[in-house]
């Protein structure tokens, strides 16, 4: 199912929202690869001077796979293997999450973006988003009702996760 994509159209937020601090803290824990590289910072868009970030909204992560945050020692192992079945996982179940935009920065040529507008991928053909490629993270952003709702967001992990 489509819906609308909010961008930064909610506005500054004052901290990061919630329901975005469980959804950083349950996928990592099924996926024990990514950290969370950042989440909210008020701040510009990358390359857009004086447009705002979703990361100032309080809504998006940035979650890495490759170096640990206190052992820059190299490729974590099967690092972008989780880093891709959490983005599988995450877009499979995006209702559930409010998810409504992914950027991965690693493929070539360009990295690419996954947005609820369109419920599809486009693959970037020319640079779109700083750091791409082979840039060792993943953006995600949540809806501004999944944010704002710690308890709907682990619901819809508890609702989601596999028993071994």
């Amino acid at each position: 199912m489509k819906s609308n994509y909010t961008g930064n159209k909610d506005g500054l937020a004052t901290g990061e929202r919630k329901g975005l601090t469980v959804f950083i803290k349950e996928l990592c824990a099924l996926y024990p690869a990514l950290w969370n590289n950042g989440s909210y910072v008020n701040r510009s868009m990358r390359g857009k001077q004086g447009v705002l970030s979703v990361h100032a909204t309080g809504r998006a992560v940035d979650l890495s796979f490759r170096f640990m945050p206190k052992e820059k020692r190299g490729i974590k192992e099967g690092g972008r293997k989780q880093a891709m079945e959490a983005i599988d996982f995450v877009v499979q179940n995006h209702n559930a999450f409010g998810l409504e935009a992914i950027l991965d920065y690693f493929p070539i040529p360009h990295g690419r973006g996954w947005r609820c507008d369109r419920s599809s991928w486009s693959v970037y053909t020319k640079q779109q988003i700083h750091g791409a490629p082979m840039g060792d993270w993943v953006h995600f952003e949540i809806s501004p009702a999944m944010a704002d709702n710690p308890d709907a967001m682990r619901k819809a992990f508890a609702d989601l996760k596999i028993v071994a």
